[in-house]
């Protein structure tokens, strides 16, 4: 278990359910509360601004739309946000380079460390 992502509460937004289910069950395994996972953009943008949220992971193309709005709305909370993407280095917009990227395909063992180093320890 990570202690970082113990009790964290992780948006989960992706919509491919084998990816969401692995992705939902590591999180669970290391001690979080997932919200979702979210498979359409409209529930991932509500979720984004009604949940209490320590950190999100987001796959860039969430059933043929764009996930920016839900990571701008994320940046201006101050959420931390690790995106997922087969797109390599082209998913971060140019003017957001920043903006931390996982590439598909993943080792989960990966998205859990680096998610981590997104979030301060915990007190």
């Amino acid at each position: 278990m990570i202690e970082t992502l113990a009790g964290r509460r992780i948006l989960l937004v992706e919509d491919e359910v084998l990816i969401a289910m692995l992705l939902e069950d590591a999180f669970i395994e290391a001690g979080c509360q997932v919200i979702g996972p979210f498979g359409r953009f409209s529930e991932a943008l509500a979720a984004a601004r009604d949940e209490t949220i320590d950190a999100a992971v987001l796959d860039v193309n969430v059933a043929g739309e764009k996930i920016y709005p839900v990571a701008e709305l994320l940046h201006r909370r101050l959420v931390p946000f690790l995106l997922l993407s087969g797109y390599g280095d082209d998913a971060v917009p140019p003017d957001r380079p920043k903006w931390q990227v996982c590439a598909k395909p993943f080792n989960i063992g990966d998205v859990l460390a680096r998610l981590a180093r997104l979030l301060p320890s915990p007190a």
